[in-house]
């Protein structure tokens, strides 16, 4: 099994599978292209007729585009990427969906940088929102599994699931921008970065010489 991922210090949407089968110690191979250089098309298009990373090959499946499809294939072979309540498993893939499809103010003024560390970045009314709208959201779906007696290992819905992996990304903005958050979210956050899988993420990233002027925003 192979995962074609882009750029570490920059690609969230690789980010994503590949803290996810890191974590749940799913075998498989890296192969990093780094990003917008003229090759990266025509080194993807060996694998893909997909423009995008991330992508996962699969000697069986075939190629797999896009991280939540990805992620969304292999939890039926791991199924404990997933939370194991049917309550909490249908939020879970309800977060994702909405990280996966929402968020464009935060995501687009707020690129992802792991190199970044507390840069001062003017954002938008609209970027502001979307930040109190996934650190409300994360509350939510902690005192739903604080309800449901889903865990208590201080992740999203207890034990590490996809919808962490998927709100990894958002951890490393809100850390890397000097940003207010809430004491909830600063938790989270604490957790999620001293977690192995994402820590390996962020220090590969880190490790990068590539510079992506495009996604350089803020004032160190």
């Amino acid at each position: 099994m192979q995962l074609i991922i882009g750029n570490q210090n920059y690609s969230s949407w690789s980010m994503r599978p590949w803290v996810a089968m890191t974590h749940f110690g799913i075998d498989f191979e890296t192969i990093k292209l780094r990003l917008f250089t003229p090759e990266f098309y025509q080194q993807l298009s060996a694998y893909t007729s997909a423009n995008t990373v991330p992508v996962l090959i699969d000697k069986k499946l075939g190629c797999i585009a896009d991280s939540l499809a990805i992620l969304e294939t292999l939890a039926e072979q791991y199924p404990q990427m997933w939370p194991q309540d049917p309550v909490l498993r249908a939020q879970a893939r309800s977060v994702c969906a909405r990280m996966h499809s929402g968020f464009f103010a935060m995501r687009g003024e707020m690129p992802m940088n792991c190199r970044a560390q507390q840069r001062q970045l003017q954002i938008t009314d609209a970027c502001a929102k979307d930040i109190a709208a996934v650190q409300s959201l994360w509350q939510e779906c902690r005192e739903l599994t604080a309800k449901l007696g889903g865990g208590s290992d201080g992740y999203l819905f207890g034990d590490f699931s996809i919808a962490d992996a998927f709100f990894a990304p958002v951890v490393i903005r809100l850390q890397g921008y000097a940003v207010s958050t809430t004491p909830p979210t600063q938790q989270y956050m604490q957790l999620m970065l001293a977690t192995p899988a994402v820590a390996a993420w962020v220090a590969a990233g880190q490790a990068e010489e590539d510079i992506l002027a495009q996604d350089e925003v803020g004032i160190k």
